[in-house]
């Protein structure tokens, strides 16, 4: 069985040759209203997989073999252990014991009355390597993560899903900053919109009042966001 107590707090480039280095780590940032962890794909070493597979009940190993990519049923894996890892040590329960309901945009939550403890609030996100987990007693939370990917095209993602005051602050910096400005504020983005449970569609419209965005450290190469309501 794999004990959460394994992971660490320090913070550094993702090494993907050394499961070490990726086992998951709890984002040591001044100011976090939550609590971040993230871990990378090196971690799931064959047995390590073998032990996170067992965590999962018959409907998330049917979801997990609808992925075709390897890489993609990883994240999967990676994430659902992750998150049964954390909860199931908060909550003082086994993590294979967790049961989730669907809200009504979609986003999942515990069962309600689960060890007294169902306000506990997660999200969860993955791009390239990393997969984070954001976890709250009480408020609802929302996290993302984007991989920086040199040569992406933003600018009609941008004047589709953002504001014109961001598209405008974007092409106001330099244009060697743009890109990962771009990134940030799609991370930003996606974090309100998974603390309120909606999807993209709801992307132009004004934010609900109290959302709180916090901008996270993560491993070079990496953006991301953290949102709480």
């Amino acid at each position: 069985m794999i004990d959460p107590s394994e992971a660490t707090v320090l913070r550094g480039p993702i090494t993907p040759g050394d499961p070490a280095l990726a086992a998951p780590r709890r984002l040591e940032q001044p100011g976090l209203p939550a609590t971040v962890w993230w871990a990378a794909l090196s971690w799931l070493t064959p047995q390590r997989r073998q032990e996170l597979l067992a965590l999962l009940p018959a409907e998330e190993h049917q979801r997990l073999q609808r992925w075709r990519q390897p890489a993609d049923r990883d994240r999967f894996l990676l994430g659902r252990g992750l998150l049964r890892l954390q909860l199931g040590q908060a909550l003082g329960l086994e993590p294979a014991a967790l049961r989730f309901r669907l809200g009504p945009q979609g986003k999942p939550a515990l069962e309600e009355g689960l060890n007294g403890q169902s306000t506990l609030q997660f999200n969860l996100a993955h791009s390239g390597e990393l997969v984070l987990l954001a976890l709250h007693p009480e408020r609802p939370v929302g996290v993302d993560v984007e991989r920086q990917r040199p040569g992406l095209n933003w600018r009609p993602i941008a004047r589709r899903h953002l504001s014109s005051g961001c598209l405008g602050a974007l092409e106001a910096l330099p244009v060697e900053q743009q890109l990962d400005g771009f990134l940030q504020h799609w991370c930003r983005l996606e974090a309100g919109l998974k603390a309120t449970g909606l999807g993209l569609a709801a992307a132009g419209a004004p934010p609900p009042p109290g959302l709180e965005l916090h901008d996270l450290q993560l491993p070079a190469g990496y953006s991301g966001s953290l949102a709480l309501l």
